[in-house]
Parts: structure tokens; sequence; C-alpha cells
């Protein structure tokens, strides 16, 4: 998949890339035969309908076509969201709504280029392959599977997916910051060297529940509290914790081969809640030797921390926008997306140059770090 994945942020933050870029250029005339990106939603929660609104706000050739959910509530409730705020850019038609375990089905039926998948993780397999079959590019969130057999099935399609040349955009965003990608340039170009040790955190309080009401049934209610089942989320674990967990695997550029984990429930214990744990604390190992060490919780009162880090032989990076290298000088490499930073925090540092500035500061205006042509890195001045 990660030859297949751009991002939630480049695909529904910029729906004109999505067009031109993901789908590429002569794709995006081809399918559309006009100046329209046609566009279904399944699953009109937060979180499809938030990525119905940014792929709308993102270029003036979106139009949203159809919606699909479990609830009629949930989709008539998202479909007038988008109609006040985007007026006649959301032509949904009475008959292009649909509901129940089969709403996906409708929406494929539809004349629409791409699908956002967006229900409760369970369901995301079988809609993304039900989507390839019909011959539709993808938008879709994480995790994309909750269990072994959905994994497969999920790379099955995945493999159909290139075969059909159709565009699958995941919805792993780090890959696709602009930071991220700059660190992960220079690692990947040897700035710390091998990676030796690892380690990746979620730890946050609570998320939001959803209790039980007078005449649901257990399945609405599970549905509608997805979070707190395993077989609809995969655990916080799986959910929220993948990012992280992808972010190792991506300066790895491999994957784990064995793990030895621990996990419970030590404070969310009410009926809420589910079955699903509040803690994990997990050892990776990939094929080289390599550990990763993982944890991730969901308890309120304690401190918090969602962040990656990388341990290599010639220095060390948080790929979320600093790198420690080798050197005798006192400074450290910061990137972000509209800055470079050098300050005296480390002793093993390279500070990764920055455009040249009329300004004497330690802040420096930059254009994008996509220019920058910042390695290999010199010694920042003493």
């Amino acid at each position: 998949m990660e030859d297949l994945a751009l991002s939630r942020r480049s695909f529904l933050a910029a729906t004109s890339a999505v067009a031109m870029t993901a789908l590429g250029a002569g794709t995006f005339a081809n399918v559309m035969g006009q100046d329209r990106l046609r566009v279904g939603v399944v699953g009109c929660g937060g979180r499809g309908t938030g990525a119905a609104f940014d792929c709308l706000n993102a270029d003036p050739a979106v139009t949203v076509v159809a919606l699909g959910d479990m609830f009629a509530d949930r989709a008539a409730g998202a479909r007038k969201s988008l109609t006040d705020n985007f007026k006649e850019r959301v032509q949904i038609t009475d008959d292009h709504v649909f509901t129940g375990f089969d709403a996906y089905k409708g929406v494929l039926a539809s004349d629409i280029d791409l699908v956002i998948l967006a229900t409760p993780p369970g369901f995301r397999p079988y809609h993304f392959e039900a989507a390839i079959n019909a011959g539709k590019h993808v938008f879709m969130e994480k995790p994309v599977a909750t269990d072994a057999p959905g994994v497969r099935r999920v790379i099955a399609a995945a493999q159909a997916a290139k075969a059909k040349n159709l565009s699958v955009v995941a919805g792993t965003q780090r890959r696709h910051e602009t930071a991220y990608n700059e660190v992960m340039k220079r690692i990947h170009d040897g700035a710390i060297g091998d990676i030796v040790s690892a380690s990746c955190y979620w730890n946050q309080g609570s998320l939001w529940s959803v209790p039980r009401q007078e005449g649901w049934s257990d399945v609405e209610w599970q549905l509608k509290n997805w979070l707190y089942f395993t077989y609809l989320s995969g655990d916080h674990i799986c959910e929220q914790h993948i990012h992280n967990i992808d972010v190792v695997n991506w300066a790895k550029k491999a994957h784990p081969v064995k793990a030895v984990a621990l996990g419970g429930r030590e404070v969310r214990k009410a009926e809420v809640y589910g079955h699903i744990f509040d803690h994990f604390a997990v050892e990776f190992e990939y094929e080289d030797g390599c550990l990763m060490h993982s944890y991730c919780r969901q308890i309120d009162g304690c401190a918090n921390n969602v962040s990656e880090r990388l341990v290599g032989t010639k220095g060390r990076a948080n790929p979320a926008n600093r790198i420690f290298g080798r050197t005798s000088t006192a400074s450290a490499a910061r990137i972000s997306t509209r800055t470079c930073w050098s300050t005296a925090t480390s002793s093993r540092a390279f500070a990764v140059p920055a455009p040249t500035s009329t300004k004497a500061s330690k802040w420096r205006t930059a254009p994008s770090p996509l220019s920058w042509d910042a390695w290999p890195p010199t010694p920042a001045p003493a």
C-alpha cells in the first residue's frame, strides 16, 4: 500500500492535487470528460463529512453526488451540512442517499469517479475491494483493516488497483507532511546512519464515547460506539497508534517480523468502553535485529506524548522535525514547513542549512523546504 498511498492532507486539502497528481493529468482528463470530479462518500460521520468538506474546499471542480451510511439520520445530516455550505456543488438527489449495510453498493453504482471510504474500519476491506472492482479511485481512512484476514483482503485489492491504474490514498497523513518528508529524506540519505533502535508513542487521555440509549439493539449501539469494539476499530493501537508505528516502518523501509506485547484495562472498565484495552506496550523486532518500542495509552490524568524517536549509528532523529547528527558543534537541526531553526540544544547535531537571508536572526524566513538542498549537512559555525 505504501506506493499507492498519498495522504489525507495532500488528497483532501488540495483536491486539485488529487485530480492532477494522484489521478494524473491524463487520467483526470479521461475520467472526467469535463471539468468535474464526481465524488461519493461512504460513511457520513465526522470523518466522512469532514473529508467531503475538505474535498469541496480544495477545488471548484469537485462535486459530491452520492452518500451512504448505516443510519438515515447520519446521511441526512451530512447532506444538509454539505448543501448548506456548498450549494449547487452538492448534487445529491433523494435516490442517491443510501442507508443500511448495503449503502456502499448504491454509492459505488452511482456515476462517481472517486469514493471516500470513512465507515468504522472493520468494514474497510470489503468496501475497498468493492470500490476497486467497480473501477473507482479511492481515498480511505486509516486503519485499512482490523484483523489479519482483512489485511490480506486489502493487499489483494491494492494489487488489483495497481493493475487497473487506479489511485488509492490512505489516511496515514504523516507520510505527506512536508517536515516529516524532509527529515525522512535526510534519514534515508544517511543522516543518522543505520537505524538501530526506535520508539513511538501515542499516549493521551480518553476519547469520545456514546452511551447506550433505550431502544437501541446491541449492533446499533456498537456501530455508533465503534471505537470500543475491536472488530470495528481494531483497538486504539490499530485505530490511532498506527500513525506512529507507520513512521518507524517508513524510516526503516521495512516491517517488523516479531512482536512481544502486553496490555490491559486498568481504568476504562465501564460498559460504554466496550472490550478494548486502555494501554499497550509492544517490543517489535525487525529482520536486522533493530527493536522498536511502541507505547499507546488512553487514560486521563497521565503525561501525554505523541511522537516518534529514532537512534542510528551516527545520530538520532525526531522524524517530525529534528535531526541530531554526529558533530562537535552545539546546534540542532529543526525542520518545519515554513522555517529552519538552529539553536544550541545538543552537542551531537547538524544544522540543516537554510536559504540565505538578509535578516540577522536565528529564525530565517524560507521558501518551501522542498526547494532546499540541505543534505549532506555542513556543521554550524561555532
